[in-house]
């Protein structure tokens, strides 16, 4: 790991006048970037059989809570980090700092997760809160709303921003799902070979 952010900083991907940017301006863009690209990753996941397979184990909790933040097949955990995490790279930070980011992140997951009641007043169009990403699990919109993760920002701009007084009563998939561990880690595979078989 310490070998590829070695080649990172030797290559710098980025024009020299951003990697010396203030440190704390950098930070503010790597946010930035990274929620257009969690933004557009997120829909994608919606959007396409392929990415849905996986993140469809997310979507199975009949509950959102801080435990259902971690209800993920880990593929679909990697796609997720690995587009958060990308901008931080680019614009040079370094481990650590990354390390930093990477935990922020994580922590904001439990909390927009929470199953608290928490309202962000006029801030709420600003930042996520537990309200907003409640509703993206809501059975019957089917995940297609508040697909921003930090900030609702891209949810306005894209329009797909929905935030109603009241809370949403249901969670979870249309779709039949075997909810047992071990089967929501295979299907998405089982899914895959399924469908080849049906086109052969």
């Amino acid at each position: 790991l310490s070998g590829i952010f070695s080649f990172m900083e030797q290559s710098r991907f980025m024009p020299a006048a951003l990697m010396h940017l203030p440190l704390w301006l950098r930070i503010f863009l790597v946010i930035l970037c990274s929620d257009f690209l969690i933004y557009w990753g997120h829909r994608a996941q919606h959007k396409f059989s392929l990415l849905w397979r996986f993140h469809r184990v997310h979507h199975t909790a009949e509950q959102v809570d801080y435990i259902a933040a971690y209800r993920e097949h880990p593929l679909d955990n990697i796609y997720t980090r690995g587009l958060e995490t990308l901008p931080a790279i680019l614009f040079g930070l370094d481990l650590n700092e990354i390390a930093g980011f990477v935990t922020f992140r994580g922590l904001w997951a439990l909390f927009i997760h929470s199953n608290v009641s928490i309202r962000l007043g006029w801030l709420e169009p600003l930042l996520g809160s537990p309200h907003l990403h409640h509703w993206h699990h809501e059975l019957d919109r089917r995940g297609l709303i508040n697909y921003a993760n930090l900030s609702p920002l891209m949810d306005i701009v894209f329009g797909t921003y929905h935030n109603p007084p009241e809370r949403p009563q249901r969670y979870g998939v249309a779709e039949e799902v075997r909810q047992p561990w071990f089967w929501q880690m295979l299907d998405p595979f089982m899914r895959a070979h399924r469908q080849r078989s049906r086109e052969r």
